[in-house]
C-alpha cells in the first residue's frame, strides 16, 4: 500500500472506525483513542494489506479488537451524564437521533445493532468477529430492535 493509497484509506474510513468504536466505548475521548491506534496499526501493516474490500473488514476487526483491549484494560463504566452530554449538542438528524439511543442500549445489544445496520455486515460476519453462533446474534439484534421500538416509543410519548 503507498502513502496516498493508505491515505485514502484513513480519510475513507474514518467516520467508520470512530462510529464502530463510539459504539463499543460510549466515550469520544476512548473513541478518538482506539481510532488512532487502529490507524497506526493499519500503517504498520500496509505491505500485506491492498484489496480494499479487505483494508475495510480489516479495520472493522481490528477496530472491535482494539475497543475490547481498551475496555479491558479499563473495566470503568461509561456514565449516562457522558452519553447526555454526546448527544445534547444540537441534532442535525434523526439519524443522529437514533444513534444516541443505540448508544444507550447495553453493550451487546449496541454492538450487532451498529455492525448490522451501520457497518452492514451479515448476521454470520457478525457471528465470526465476535466469537458468537449466528443465533446468539440474530437474539440479541431481536432484544436490541425490541428495547429501541420501547425507547423510541416512549420518546414520542412524552413529546421529546
Amino acid at each position: 500500500m503507498t502513502e496516498q493509497a493508505y491515505t485514502d484509506a484513513v480519510r475513507r474510513n474514518s467516520q467508520r472506525v470512530f462510529l464502530i468504536a463510539l459504539s463499543f466505548t460510549r466515550n469520544r475521548a476512548d473513541a478518538e483513542d482506539a481510532m488512532q491506534n487502529v490507524f497506526l496499526k493499519l500503517w504498520k501493516h500496509r505491505e500485506k494489506l491492498e484489496d480494499r474490500t479487505h483494508i475495510d473488514k480489516w479495520l472493522t476487526r481490528v477496530t472491535v479488537n482494539e475497543c475490547r483491549s481498551l475496555l479491558r484494560s479499563r473495566r470503568d463504566v461509561v456514565s449516562y451524564e457522558e452519553i447526555e452530554e454526546l448527544c445534547a449538542a444540537p441534532s442535525f438528524s434523526r439519524e443522529q437521533d437514533l444513534l444516541c439511543e443505540v448508544l444507550q442500549l447495553p453493550k451487546d445489544q449496541r454492538t450487532v445493532i451498529h455492525l448490522f445496520y451501520y457497518e452492514e455486515l451479515s448476521v454470520r460476519e457478525i457471528a465470526e468477529l465476535l466469537h458468537l453462533t449466528q443465533g446468539a446474534v440474530k437474539k440479541r439484534l431481536s432484544r436490541a430492535r425490541e428495547a429501541l421500538r420501547n425507547r423510541l416509543k416512549e420518546d414520542s410519548e412524552y413529546g421529546t
